[in-house]
Order: structure tokens, then C-alpha cells, then sequence
């Protein structure tokens, strides 16, 4: 009809947003931490992590077969992010003892930053232990952090041209137990300066392992 005006609905559903399976991954560990923090591990179901992530409850199965393998998705990219830290802090000093309390600290300050994120995790990792379903995760967890930072120490040393009195298998594993340690500590009792104190005793006992360089 002449004249008539052509009115456009502007209440059309939006397109849905597109994006790679590598980034609605991220996405769904994100909101999976999210749901943990807040409510507890037992209340990340699969529904609970889309509702959070704001995606159809398909989408999780396009991105991850299983919760298990959700889990070991946030486990290997929390060990990156942690070793990667404490790794870069280690290789930035060539003395031994530096090196070592750079690591530990750098540890300490990404449980520092964001506890209630760690705290997740924690849970989860005893969730691991606990559950014989998981109980593999545990395993692999340990294993992963033990071996990467055997792979790290032993790429310092030959750098700063150190020795050790013991294999770098037993450093690496005591490495582990310390970081662990000091930071659950912490995570249960917020004491900076304890924490700083038990860093600092743990790098003079642990540098005690290395031979004199020259």
C-alpha cells in the first residue's frame, strides 16, 4: 500500500554467539570454578556449570566427555599456571638459594591473590582421593607436578651450573611437598608472615642440597 511503512521486529531472538570448541572449553572451567567457590564441589553438576556458563546443557558434552575429564581439564591448567609462575621466578636468579624462595613465593602469591579459587581446588583434589572413580586424578595430579618440576630444576641447574647432593627426583618431590604444605597452611590460617617464614626456613633447608658451583 502507498505510504505504508514496514515495521522491523526488533525483539528477534539474537544469534547465538559463536564461538571455538578450545574457548567454550575455557568457558565451562570457568563457570565450573565459579559453582565450586561458591557452592562446593558436590554442587558442580553438569547442569549447574551450563546454567552458570550460560549455555545450552548440550554444550558440555560437545566440549568434555565426562565430568572426570572437566576435572582434569582444571587440574593441568592450574599446574601450568602454577609452574609456569614459580618457573619463571626460578629461572630469573642464578643463585641457588634466591632461586628457590623466588619459586616458592611465586607459589604462594597465586593462593594469595585469589583464595577462594585454590580453596576449589583443594576440595576437588580431595574429592579425587576420596572418590575411586577420581582416585586416578589424584595420581596423575602428583605425578605431573613432580615431573615438571623435576624437568624445570634440572633445565636451571645445568643454566646456573648447579649440582645437588640428592637426584633431582627426591628435590623435585620435596619441592612439591613444601609448596603444598605452606600454601594449605596458609589457605587455613591467612598468616602472611608465618607463611614468609616457612618459605624462607624451607629455601635454606632445600639449598642446603646443592653443591658449591665452581
Amino acid at each position: 500500500m502507498e505510504g505504508a511503512t514496514i515495521d522491523h521486529d526488533t525483539t528477534a531472538t539474537p544469534r547465538r554467539e559463536h564461538r571455538s570448541a578450545q574457548d567454550r572449553r575455557e568457558q565451562l572451567l570457568d563457570a565450573a570454578i565459579a559453582v565450586m567457590s561458591r557452592e562446593g564441589v558436590a554442587s558442580a553438576t553438569t547442569r549447574a556449570i551450563t546454567e552458570q556458563a550460560g549455555v545450552p546443557h548440550g554444550v558440555f558434552h560437545y566440549c568434555f566427555g565426562s565430568k572426570s575429564e572437566l576435572f582434569a581439564a582444571l587440574f593441568g591448567r592450574e599446574i601450568a599456571k602454577t609452574l609456569g609462575a614459580a618457573g619463571a621466578a626460578l629461572h630469573a636468579e642464578t643463585d641457588v638459594r634466591r632461586g628457590l624462595h623466588a619459586a616458592l613465593t611465586a607459589q604462594l602469591d597465586l593462593v594469595r591473590t585469589a583464595p577462594e579459587y585454590h580453596l576449589a581446588l583443594a576440595e576437588l583434589s580431595l574429592l579425587a582421593q576420596r572418590s575411586p572413580s577420581l582416585a586416578h586424578l589424584a595420581v596423575w595430579e602428583q605425578r605431573e607436578y613432580r615431573s615438571r618440576i623435576r624437568t624445570n630444576l634440572e633445565q636451571w641447574s645445568t643454566a646456573i651450573d648447579a649440582r645437588w647432593t640428592l637426584p633431582l627426583d627426591h628435590v623435585a618431590a620435596l619441592l612439591v611437598a613444601t609448596g603444598a604444605g605452606t600454601v594449605s597452611t596458609w589457605l587455613g590460617d591467612r598468616d602472611d608472615l608465618s607463611a614468609e617464614n616457612a618459605v624462607a626456613a624451607a629455601t635454606s633447608a632445600l639449598s642446603a642440597l646443592a653443591l658449591p658451583t665452581g
